[in-house]
């Protein structure tokens, strides 16, 4: 195992504890505090991207501290991210319009950092919400382990099967790194943890259900990747940020469960 591997796995590894006891023992706060933090360092490392004016520093804060008040308000009032977002987008029309006379050099960059905005806090915020209205559900917290599990279980299946196997690239376009072997082996392992799972947490859930789930939470885990690795080819950035060693930053870390988490909840509502 590489030195690169190594580190990988003890991040991970620390990372996965720490997020699931507070996941197991925290409760309602404690899923509201690793919502703020992932989802504001996730607001940051993309705004570090796309802001680039002279009063960049100003829209992260407002932008940040807007992405704060959207999460507070929906763990105070689950289901209300659409309202939350539409006067969020709102405000933000207003700011930008209101700040346009010291952009008059500048004004279709200013424009642009308006539309980055809105493509903020749809993703990652609004997707990250998903987070506290499945864990504060009925079952709650059996859905998030399983959710994690799934997740996590599909990524190390992934890395180590494409390690190991190799075979025909996935998208070298977007990811040269990823194989088709590779996404196959995750989706076996995440079918794998389900089934345990199943045997231990869901006894009364069908054996269909249990299928169902982790093929589309791996299969969109594994589209959201694709598409954070779009975003970083299409602006040229290795890694969103160096927050978590041998893994990037935290976009990098929960492209895949940003996409998956609305996913979950639909199953976890329809079952």
């Amino acid at each position: 195992m590489t030195a690169e591997t190594m580190t990988r796995v003890k991040t991970g590894v620390a990372g996965g504890i720490l997020f699931l006891a507070l996941l197991l023992f925290g409760g309602m706060l404690g899923t509201a505090f690793l919502t703020v933090v992932i989802t504001l360092a996730m607001v940051w490392e993309l705004s570090e991207s796309f802001f680039v004016t002279h009063d960049a520093a100003e829209k992260k804060k407002a932008l940040l501290g807007a992405a704060w008040l959207m999460i507070f308000m929906n763990v105070l009032a689950p289901k209300s991210m659409v309202e939350c977002l539409i006067v969020a987008v709102i405000f933000f029309f207003a700011y930008y319009l209101a700040t346009a006379v010291r952009h008059e050099s500048s004004l279709q960059e200013h424009f642009q950092e308006l539309l980055y905005t809105c493509f903020i806090l749809v993703y990652p915020v609004t997707f990250m919400v998903f987070l506290p209205l499945i864990r504060n559900s009925a079952h709650g917290l059996k859905w998030t382990v399983l959710f994690f599990l799934i997740v996590w279980s599909g990524d190390t299946g992934a890395y180590f099967a494409g390690r190991r196997f190799g075979g025909r690239k996935l998208y070298p376009l977007v990811s040269p790194g990823k194989t088709v072997n590779g996404a196959l082996g995750g989706l076996v392992a995440g079918l794998v943890v389900s089934i345990l799972s199943k045997l231990i947490f869901f006894s009364e859930m069908g054996i269909l259900a249990m299928l169902m789930i982790p093929i589309a939470v791996g299969v969109v885990a594994q589209t959201g990747d694709l598409c954070e690795s779009l975003l970083k080819r299409s602006y040229r950035i290795k890694d969103m940020s160096k927050f978590l060693p041998g893994h990037g930053g935290f976009l990098d870390r929960f492209d895949g469960i940003l996409f998956a988490l609305p996913v979950m909840y639909f199953f976890m509502k329809a079952l």
